[in-house]
């Protein structure tokens, strides 16, 4: 029995088709087929246009639950796999590929993230909710990467005395400011041989507009000053860690970042 469908998966599937306006945007837009089940065909120009009809027919000419979009003629199992596989790709991972597509190279640019999701939302709210609280987590969880990574002991006991002091700067994806204020992160790797800051802000700005539209929110919470001592291979890298306390998906992503030049 297959797990169900994450509620931001659902959201984005369901955001995509009521954005949507002609048969076009649907049959070239961006979903995919899910290649685990063998070669197949997606969203044909019939079925979009039967799916815009119904969605039309509706109040206020928007789907509202999944059941409205799984009960139309023509979409089925393998359509719906679909959907998912194309709108199921979390923030962190989308944001990964594509700052590895051209915009950073991956050979000499280490860029990774450890994220942890949580299945209950009580225990998510209460822990991104309460500063206290989450500074213990993000300084645990940091111990142990650091751990698990061979980081020597007192590489671990300094970043935990950082962390368990350091001011926390928090932004809120309500106004552009955390693309802005991550962007800046990555020009303090390469201020003095810069060359895509648009190229980053961009991309930037597209992680915390990942789930843009829905009643939740992405934000960026800034460990100041902190320095990461054995995580990943040394070399240039800039103060502060960087965590995104995510929202829709109820998870938790710590980025480390190392620049080889």
């Amino acid at each position: 029995m297959s797990a169900p469908t994450p509620t931001w998966v659902i959201n984005q599937i369901l955001g995509f088709f009521n954005q949507v306006r002609t048969v076009d945007e649907i049959v070239n837009g961006p979903i995919k087929d899910d290649p685990s089940d063998g070669a197949g065909r997606t969203i044909g120009p019939s079925l979009a246009a039967r799916i815009l009809r119904e969605k039309n027919a509706l109040p206020r000419r928007r789907f509202t639950d999944f059941d409205q979009l799984d009960r139309i003629k023509g979409v089925g199992e393998g359509t719906i796999q679909d959907l998912v596989y194309s709108f199921g790709k979390p923030a962190a991972k989308a944001f990964q590929e594509r700052m590895y597509d051209g915009t950073i190279f991956q050979e000499n640019w280490t860029l990774e993230y450890d994220s942890t999701s949580f299945e209950s939302q009580k225990e998510f709210n209460e822990l991104v909710r309460d500063e206290a609280t989450f500074r213990a987590w993000v300084v645990q969880k940091v111990r142990e990467l650091a751990i698990a990574r061979g980081a020597e002991e007192a590489q671990q006991l300094r970043m935990v005395e950082n962390l368990q002091s350091t001011y926390v700067d928090t932004y809120s994806n309500v106004i552009p400011a955390p693309g802005y204020a991550l962007a800046l992160w990555f020009y303090e790797f390469d201020a003095d041989n810069w060359f895509g800051w648009e190229q980053i802000q961009q991309q930037t700005e597209a992680y915390f507009s990942h789930h843009l539209g829905y009643p939740w929110e992405m934000e960026l919470r800034f460990f100041k000053g902190f320095q990461q001592e054995g995580i990943i291979r040394a070399g240039i890298a800039a103060d502060d860690l960087p965590v995104v306390v995510n929202w829709p998906e109820k998870a938790i992503t710590i980025w480390f970042s190392a620049l080889y030049d």
